[in-house]
């Protein structure tokens, strides 16, 4: 009795660990976090709104915002207030004042009165004032208060180019993850068809219509469709973990990308309008457009350091040894003229920095032109060659399937050994991953073309961009 009891015990325990285990295992499958779906569109706004390069271009705004504010403080007044009391002890002596015995006793041996000053005396000051200044003429200031509010408009310049560089980036890590997903999706089809390969094989070899060779074979290329599954997986988490971090999302979120990657011809605007429209929309000519405008300002306001500058000042205040004692009114007005005669040449290094400045923001705007006419060219060449690929690909495909159809057929009936049929198989695989390198390649050229243009920001993988 006592034996069943335990044995009864035992088979309890043991059912309740399997429950146990098998709850566990169900939390542990509930707990799976859901896939994040995400949109093209919803990748960019998120990348806009969280990315490190959007961020900085609004903080460096504040910080042009702040120099501006800094620079126009010159042509305002200045006013402060300053109170002290000090208790001061003064040598006489060491001042060069000197009261010695000798002239003490002359004083009175002539009938005068003998003074004993004292050689160290101890003394308070009080004083309590306000000060103003006001500039009132100051040419190179104003010129460095124009530069300032020309690099704040530059800074919101700044935001527009970070936004398109930022919504380019997310458009093509976006892709990147849809091509890598895409090429799992072949390389499984390839390890499923080299399964079926192998098992056609080894009942061939039963048959005695193939050999061992034929099986070894049909082996080989199924551990090379394994490791290539291996790599395009690895392939997916790196991507997938850089558009995380590119849209701003913890990098272990699990995503549902909702746009397909799919070809979508488009007509190709033609290259004299489409330049135009580049050169009048896109933010980095604007930018470079006002790059001038400030180095000229600051030109102009080395040149002005030559000039007079005019400034008013004026104090009032009390005056004593405390604030009750001896206690005065006291006060000084006045202007003051600066007129530069020679200052060792820093003048003149001011001014011929300044002019290789804005003689190399010249540079820097012609380049920019020809920099956004290469990219409008480039990109409307490479989507016409790359469109005739992704046509070519699609049609390799349809070979390779039909290739390796026949050589099936021919292995099937011991027509051949299975190294066409390997060879086909292994074509396919090429021309899968041809299609989908195409396709991806494609897509990169249609955002890099709406980059071009400066419309980075509205493109979309479903609808084609219209000229």
């Amino acid at each position: 009795m006592t034996r069943s009891i335990k044995a009864h015990r035992r088979v309890l325990s043991v059912g309740l660990i399997a429950v146990a285990c098998l709850t566990a295992s169900g939390l542990a499958v509930a707990a799976k976090p859901t896939p994040r779906p995400l949109s093209l569109a919803e990748a960019i706004h998120d990348a806009l709104a969280t990315n490190v390069q959007t961020l900085l271009a609004r903080a460096r705004k504040d910080e042009a915002a702040g120099r501006r504010v800094t620079a126009r403080s010159a042509f305002l007044p200045h006013l402060s207030g300053v109170v002290g009391e000090s208790r001061h002890r003064t040598n006489l002596a060491a001042q060069g004042f000197s009261f010695n015995s000798d002239v003490a006793g002359a004083g009175a041996a002539g009938g005068g009165i003998g003074l004993n000053f004292p050689t160290l005396i101890t003394y308070n000051t009080f004083d309590a004032r306000a000060r103003l200044r006001q500039t009132l003429f100051d040419y190179s200031a104003w010129q460095d208060y124009k530069s300032a509010k020309i690099g704040e408009k530059a800074a919101g310049a700044e935001i527009s180019v970070a936004r398109e560089q930022v919504a380019t980036q997310a458009e093509l890590d976006y892709v990147a993850v849809l091509a890598a997903r895409e090429s799992v999706t072949a390389a499984l089809a390839d390890l499923h068809l080299a399964g079926q390969l192998l098992k056609l094989a080894r009942d061939q070899e039963h048959v005695g219509v193939a050999t061992g060779v034929d099986v070894t074979r049909a082996r080989a290329r199924q551990a090379r469709a394994k490791a290539t599954l291996a790599q395009r997986q690895t392939d997916v988490v790196r991507t997938e973990i850089q558009l995380a971090r590119t849209v701003g999302l913890p990098m272990d979120t699990p995503l549902k990308l909702t746009d397909p990657l799919v070809f979508r011809p488009m007509p190709l605007p033609p290259a004299g309008p489409a330049i135009k429209e580049a050169l009048a929309v896109r933010p980095e000519i604007a930018l470079a457009r006002i790059r001038i405008d400030q180095r000229q300002t600051q030109l102009a306001s080395a040149r002005g350091e030559r000039l007079p500058t005019l400034s008013l000042g004026a104090d009032y205040g009390a005056s004593g040894n405390t604030p009750q004692r001896h206690d005065e009114d006291t006060y000084s007005v006045g202007a003051q003229l600066n007129i530069p005669i020679f200052d060792g040449g820093a003048i003149a290094g001011h001014i011929d920095t300044a002019a290789s400045q804005l003689d190399q923001q010249r540079i820097r705007y012609r380049d920019t032109r020809e920099q956004i006419e290469q990219d409008v060219r480039t990109s409307r060449q490479t989507m016409h060659t790359l469109s005739a690929q992704v046509r070519a690909a699609r049609a390799s495909l349809t070979l390779a399937k039909d290739e390796l159809r026949r050589s099936s057929d021919r292995f099937q009936h011991g027509v051949a050994d299975n190294l066409e049929l390997v060879d086909a198989q292994s074509s396919l695989a090429d021309a899968r991953n041809t299609r989908i390198n195409a396709l991806a390649e494609y897509t990169r050229a249609r955002i890099n073309l709406a980059a071009a243009l400066g419309r980075a920001q509205q493109f979309n993988l479903r609808e084609p961009m219209t000229p």
